[in-house]
């Protein structure tokens, strides 16, 4: 009973997926769509960017009340923060951020719910493509030029450059393999992060949870379509590998 008392005070301070069943394999499917290697540690699984992943955790009558979650919840799981060390210097913070993306990302793919309910609300509909093969900037504005509008290249320099224009459905941004840093990069990339890649952002300004269907689909078969060009992987906002347009709905 300690136990349960405890695991319910813990469960008030964190970012907590609700689900009203145990999802069976489909859990640990989506699991691997944000971290292909994750692993199993003591009644966790380690994420390879500090996130922790607490559970499955039964919800009784005494831990939904001392939780405060909503009623209606079977099954829980609860975000943690690994601690700092030199191998990872993150601050805890920025790992609770990136919790927070995790339990929000499963309760999409899962059908579950959310505590507190909305988990970083504000953002951005945002795709973004990782490749260890380039392509060359104007290759790129013809491969996006059917889903982004009027595109032109514009910014360039050295390492980076901006892909814009009038009356487009997102700006793209662009670094170098010299400017691709692993920790700070989605752990959704696996051994990819390994290596030095090309990064391309597809960034549209609008909140995530408010964008339009339609917005939505096409920047995920403009992220999908460059990556087809350059063998790369596409992530959403919050960090998971994006297969198909309709990943992109963060609703």
């Amino acid at each position: 009973m300690a136990l349960f008392d405890s695991t319910g005070k813990r469960m008030a301070h964190r970012s907590t997926l609700l689900l009203s069943a145990d999802p069976g394999d489909a859990f640990m499917d989506a699991v691997h769509v944000y971290d292909p290697d994750v692993r199993h540690w003591h009644g966790r699984l380690v994420f390879n960017n500090g996130v922790l992943l607490i559970g499955p955790v039964a919800v009784t009558p005494k831990i939904e009340k001392q939780a405060g979650l909503p009623a209606g919840a079977a099954v829980a799981w609860y975000a943690g923060a690994a601690m700092q060390t030199r191998e990872d210097p993150r601050p805890i913070e920025t790992k609770k951020a990136d919790g927070d993306c995790l339990v929000r990302g499963l309760a999409v793919r899962l059908g579950g719910t959310t505590h507190p309910a909305q988990l970083q609300p504000k953002r951005q509909l945002m795709a973004s493509v990782y490749s260890e093969q380039g392509l060359e900037p104007e290759q790129v504005v013809e491969v996006l030029r059917p889903f982004g509008g009027n595109l032109r290249v514009e910014k360039q320099k050295e390492d980076t450059y901006e892909i814009s224009g009038q009356d487009i459905y997102f700006l793209t941004s662009y670094w170098s393999p010299r400017r691709f840093t692993a920790l700070t990069e989605p752990a959704a990339l696996g051994k990819l992060r390994n290596g030095q890649l090309h990064h391309w952002d597809l960034v549209t300004g609008v909140e995530a949870s408010r964008a339009a269907r339609e917005l939505s689909l096409t920047v995920g078969q403009a992220a999908l379509a460059l990556a087809g060009q350059v063998d790369g992987v596409v992530t959403d906002v919050l960090g998971f590998r994006v297969s198909s347009p309709e990943d992109m709905l963060l609703r």
